[in-house]
């Protein structure tokens, strides 16, 4: 399998595993059972724009929610909205459900919540519905050159901070 993800991390010198799926997902949670992990270990991709036009990508674990709030604060206050779906499809042609956040290096600030980095392994998106890729959180921090923040739900964090 060759994607534009796969050919970033290949061009990077990441390790990585491809995991394809039976089927293809859309979700974290179908994603999680599909490649055999547990959902905090997902990472989710959001995409968002400031009023400048300029985009913002927030990964997350697939288990915690985004606080826009939060992510307008990692990106020195600007206001941040999600781009539609639409949107990303067209303009970006990224298919929801799937998308990797190396599709948007170069293109995009981006952000990681620090509750990434709790798991050693991670999966991201190949960028199609068909496949995930396995990495060390730490390698996809460097990877992508993104600032490690917080931009989750506070709730979920306390939550997160005392179940294991």
């Amino acid at each position: 399998m060759r994607t534009s993800a796969i050919e970033f991390l290949d061009a990077a010198g990441i390790e990585y595993t491809v995991k394809p799926h039976n089927r293809d997902v859309y979700t974290c949670e179908d994603a999680a059972r599909e490649r055999g992990v547990r959902l905090s270990q997902i990472v989710k991709c959001m995409v968002g724009r400031d009023p400048t036009g300029g985009l913002h990508v927030m990964l997350l674990p697939g288990d915690k929610t985004l606080k826009l709030r939060k992510a307008r604060r990692a990106a020195g206050g600007r206001r941040i909205e999600l781009v539609p779906r639409e949107e990303l499809e067209v303009q970006f042609g990224a298919t929801v459900g799937a998308i990797s956040p190396v599709q948007f290096v170069g293109r995009a600030a981006i952000y990681m919540d620090a509750t990434v980095l709790r798991e050693e392994f991670v999966d991201i998106s190949s960028g199609e519905p068909d496949a995930g890729v396995e990495l060390r959180a730490r390698d996809l921090l460097r990877v992508l050159g993104a600032t490690e923040c917080d931009i989750v739900s506070d709730k979920e964090r306390r939550q997160g901070a005392t179940s294991s």
